[in-house]
Order: structure tokens, then C-alpha cells, then sequence
């Protein structure tokens, strides 16, 4: 087993080395995390001196520019989530002189409040931008580093994740970056030393002070299976390989319910019990109301709308609901009401018309039937599709949706928010509108980019008061048509990712998840999508399995950050063998 994690692992770095490309990330993209602490009102003791947060600093990089410990900082400031800092705010340094703003910086001796054994001083450093061929080996033998040192500078888990366009952090000597590079080598554009000042793009934001997330689970590694029909225990293997502590069903009610007072949940009972035995808990995503229950849009040919709908009667959901959680009761961790009920194709009706104000009572309803059944139940608002477009009658800016919503009190009736942060194409570092390398399209919109979407929504979350619950990333991932077939114009941009991006994308935002600090469960798009009939084209670009069956490079890649593979100790050779 070993072996084949070492042998997954060194063809990820193989596609590393060849070139992957990818976004930069765009310096203008705004980030503005919340933090757990409340302002200090004591003054700041005459030893220690005030750092202004920074457009994309972290309290790792402050920690190290100061020469203190994260765990030091992190007390001083009161601060109990170290991932929750924002631009703009104000940091009490412990001990510590002001540092100059030049990348060639010394670092200030330990005082009495450092401890010279426990943090030791590191080097100065400044940025690189990762290249087309760049593998962290190539860049620490270039600059004259080692890898371990790459590793902890940028906290990066595993090695072989890197990927064009990525800033990097380099150790430098004390006088300029020339001196670490190979004699007679041009100086980069992207080493140049710079102030700090000139080297980031610093924009204040307001600061606003979050609670801790409180409510439902934190974060954790899941993935969406299609397992209704499927053989259940092989997929939750599959799972549980992958080191997922979370899985994801879609159930349709007009399945489960296809006439009115009779249930069918065969199919679904193997599931969860296959789960439940496994250790691994369930989301549930409720959708699609069966035809007796609503009625659709009639066409201008005199036909009906083919797509899904919700129901015209609130009570024929309670009832559904009430069918559905009481049987699960214990064995069914969550619920998610609707998929994307900001588009047409899921939010059909001829009696409620496409809008948050529709959509609010139908959660409403599902919140207060599982409640009533499984208290301990997690319910969840639906996964929104990621649009910029707004047109009443077909689809709605999710954004301007989530603040309605709010507006009407989504936060009485909802343990989490559910969120579709997709990436179309573009790197989950990425920001709004920089075209990437080898990317043609949809990238024109903050809406394309995973990173800037679930920003967008936390705002919208903590401007309502309501930042102590978290955000569920229900659906997310990166698609590619690199072993399958040519994509149709609506998913041409999964022909612009190859399988080693899609690996690397994968992982990183799970990554960026688990640092956010406000992220809850994290769903994987997909495990099995090429394996199964589906109405839907896209599903296979984003399996874990190619049509054959054989892993995909990001099934490796996200079980080793999840798990990551047991080094094994190298063998001396026994003498006169």
C-alpha cells in the first residue's frame, strides 16, 4: 500500500515538473478575514510595538518577521483562531523593536519575552513567483535553500502541491537576493527587493469582530457520492480510503416519493447503513419535488417545463421531510434544503416564482419538520450556484439572493449555509479578472473563482450578525476532459484543466478551507461521477475514477493530505550482502 502512495505521489510531482499552468494571483483581489478577538482597550506596554495587518498576511509570516512564536502572538493580541486575522488590524508585538520595511531586514535579537530555543531566527525573505517547470527541489537548489525550509516559511503540507503563479516565500541573505543566485544569472522581476509598502497592495478594510464558530461541525474532509443504485459498500471504501469523514447524497423526493403517501427508501437504507457502519457521516441533499406535487412552467408550445420544481403545498414537504428525518433519526447527521434554488432548472413553478422570498418558506418548512423529528440534526440552507447574472424569471445573482435571504431571517432558520464556490477553470488562490494562462474564458466575473465567492459570502454572513455560523462548502471542485471525451460548449472550460491541476486544485482548497476558520464540512465534487448513468455531461470530468475505473491523480493527492504516507527509514545494507 505504501508503495503505490510513493509511486501516485512521484507522478504528481512528474506533472509538476513538466509545467502545469495555472492563474496568478491577482494582487488587487481583496481579502478580508474576521477575527475572534475583541479590541483590546489596554495600551500597549513601552517594549512592544503595533503591526497594521496587511493584504494577505497571515500571523505565521508576522510571527517570523518579528522573531517571536505564533503561540506568543497569538496570546498577546488575545487572538484564539490563528487563521482569523483581517487587513487593517491593529497587533500588539511582545518585546520587540520595530523592524525596517526592507526585504533585507535583520531580525531583532531575542528579548526577555522570547524564547531564542523555541522560535530560532530565520532568515529575511522575499517573494517568487512560481514558474512553468518549477518543483520546490528546483527552487530551494536555485537559491541555495532546502526544501524543509520552503515547506515552513510557506506552510505548505505536501511537496509536491505547487503550481505556476503561486508567491512564494525565499530566504535571502542579508545584503540582496542576487547573492543567492548562481553567478552570471539575471536578476528576476519577480526578486526585485521592495518596500513592504510598494510590495503589497494594502486596502484597510473595516474591522469587524466575529464570534467563533459555534454551531453544527467545523471543518472536515467530505465528497459527494452517486450511491443510490450503486454498490454502497464498495463506495464507501472508496471513501473511507480516501480518508473522507464526510459524504454527500443527493436524494430526489420525487424518487423517494413517487405517489403521494408512498415512500420508497430501499435504496437509500443500503446507503446509509453502509455509511453509518463505516464511521462516516451524511449529508443529505433534498431536491426536485415530484410531479404530483407542484406544478411546472407551461411552455409556449402548450407543454410543460421538463425541469425540477418545488411544491406548490408547503405541507406536502413537511410531510415528506417528517418521513425522511424521522426515519433517519441518529443515523443522517445533516440536511441541505434544495440544490441552487437560485436557477430555473431547479426552482421550476408555475405557483412560486423564482426568489429568496419562495425559497425561504420551503426552508422554513424543512427546518422546522427535522427539528421537530432530529434535534440534533444539522439543517442547512441550499448551495447556491455562482452567478453574476440576474434575470427574474431564469437565474439570480447569488450574492444579491444570500443578502435577501438574510433579510428575511434566514438565521432563525438555519445551522449553517450551505455554498457552491466554484472555480470554472481558474486556481483556488486566484482572484477576479486576470485571464490565466492557457484559460479562454470565464474568468471575466468575480462569480468564477472559488476564493472570492465564499469571501463574498462570509461578508455577507458576519454584516448580518450572524458570523458565528459557518459556512458549508456543499459542493466544489475542478473538472477536466483530459482522459475522458471532448466537452460541449457549456463545459468547454474543463478542456483548459489537466488531471495534475485538477489534483492540485482539489487539495488547495481543502487547504484554504481548513485555514479560513469560518468553513465547516467541505464536499468534494465528485467520487464516482464516470461510473454511473447521468442526464448530467458533467459529472465524469469531475470524478475521482476515469472511465475505466483507475484513480485519477487527485484521489492520491487529496488522500495523502489527508492522511498523509508513513516515511519509511532507509535500509543500511547489511555488510557482505
Amino acid at each position: 500500500m505504501r508503495g503505490l502512495r510513493t509511486i501516485s505521489v512521484t507522478c504528481l510531482f512528474l506533472l509538476l515538473a513538466m509545467g502545469i499552468a495555472s492563474a496568478r494571483d491577482n494582487p488587487q483581489g481583496k481579502i478580508s478575514l474576521t477575527t475572534t478577538v475583541s479590541p483590546s482597550t489596554t495600551p500597549a506596554p513601552a517594549n512592544e510595538q503595533a503591526h497594521v495587518v496587511r493584504q494577505g498576511e497571515t500571523l505565521f509570516r508576522i510571527a517570523l518577521r518579528y522573531n517571536i512564536s505564533v503561540s506568543e502572538l497569538a496570546a498577546a493580541n488575545g487572538i484564539t483562531n490563528p487563521a482569523l486575522i483581517y487587513a487593517g488590524q491593529t497587533l500588539r508585538i511582545p518585546g520587540q523593536a520595530a523592524p525596517t520595511a526592507t526585504a533585507t531586514r535583520t531580525p531583532a535579537p531575542p528579548t526577555a519575552t522570547t524564547n531564542p530555543t523555541a522560535t530560532p531566527v530565520l532568515p529575511p525573505t522575499t517573494s517568487y513567483t512560481v514558474q512553468r517547470g518549477d518543483t520546490l527541489l528546483k527552487i530551494a537548489s536555485r537559491f541555495d535553500t532546502t526544501v524543509s525550509v520552503l515547506l515552513r516559511l510557506n506552510r505548505i503540507s505536501n511537496p509536491n502541491l505547487i503550481f505556476v503563479g503561486q508567491q512564494l516565500q525565499i530566504p535571502i541573505s542579508a545584503g540582496t537576493p542576487a547573492a543567492t543566485l548562481p553567478a552570471g544569472t539575471p536578476l528576476p522581476a519577480t526578486l526585485v527587493p521592495t518596500s513592504v509598502s510598494d510590495q503589497e497592495d494594502v486596502e484597510a478594510t473595516e474591522a469587524v469582530v466575529a464570534a467563533p464558530i459555534t454551531r453544527g461541525y467545523g471543518f472536515a474532509f467530505g465528497i459527494e457520492a452517486f450511491m443510490l443504485g450503486e454498490d454502497s459498500n464498495a463506495l464507501t471504501s472508496q471513501a473511507s480510503t480516501m480518508g473522507m469523514q464526510w459524504v454527500k447524497q443527493e436524494v430526489a423526493w420525487s424518487t423517494l416519493e413517487p405517489i403521494k403517501g408512498e415512500f420508497d427508501f430501499s435504496q437509500l437504507d443500503a446507503v446509509v447503513d453502509a455509511l453509518n457502519e463505516a464511521g462516516i457521516n451524511i449529508l443529505l441533499t433534498v431536491r426536485s419535488a415530484p410531479r404530483w406535487a407542484f406544478t411546472p412552467i407551461t411552455l409556449p408550445d402548450g407543454t410543460l417545463n421538463p425541469e425540477a420544481g418545488p411544491p406548490d403545498n408547503p405541507a406536502d414537504f413537511e410531510a415528506f421531510m417528517t418521513a425522511l428525518a424521522s426515519r433517519y433519526t441518529g443515523r443522517v447527521q445533516a440536511y441541505e434544503i434544495w440544490n441552487e434554488p437560485n436557477l430555473r432548472r431547479e426552482w421550476n413553478s408555475a405557483t412560486h416564482p423564482l426568489g429568496a422570498s419562495s425559497y425561504i418558506d420551503l426552508l422554513r418548512t424543512g427546518y422546522t419538520a427535522i427539528k421537530a423529528n432530529d434535534p440534533a440534526a444539522v439543517v442547512l440552507s441550499a448551495g447556491l450556484a455562482p452567478t453574476g447574472y440576474f434575470d427574474a424569471s431564469n437565474a439570480q445573482n447569488d450574492r444579491l439572493f444570500l443578502q435577501e435571504l438574510y433579510d428575511l431571517g434566514l438565521a432563525e432558520i438555519s445551522d449553517a449555509i450551505g455554498a457552491h464556490p466554484l472555480g470554472w477553470s481558474n486556481p483556488p488562490d486566484s482572484f477576479c479578472c486576470a485571464q490565466p494562462v492557457g484559460v479562454e474564458g470565464y474568468y471575466q466575473d468575480s462569480s468564477f473563482y472559488f476564493r472570492e465567492t465564499l469571501q463574498a459570502y462570509r461578508d455577507i454572513v458576519v454584516t448580518a450578525g450572524d458570523s458565528s455560523t459557518p459556512i458549508w462548502v456543499t459542493k466544489f471542485g475542478w473538472g477536466t476532459s483530459q482522459d475522458t471525451y471532448e466537452p460541449s460548449p457549456t463545459n468547454i472550460y474543463v478542456s483548459w484543466t489537466t488531471l495534475g491541476e485538477q489534483a492540485i486544485y482539489n487539495t488547495r482548497a481543502f487547504e484554504l478551507g481548513r485555514q479560513f476558520g469560518y468553513i465547516g464540512p467541505m464536499f468534494l465534487y465528485n467520487l464516482n461521477g464516470c461510473g454511473i448513468q447521468s442526464p448530467l455531461e458533467e459529472v465524469c470530468f469531475y470524478g475521482m475514477f476515469d472511465l475505466n475505473g483507475q484513480e485519477r491523480p487527485s484521489f492520491a493527492a487529496i488522500r495523502d493530505l489527508i492522511t498523509p504516507p508513513i516515511a519509511l527509514p532507509e535500509v543500511s545494507p547489511t555488510p557482505g550482502s
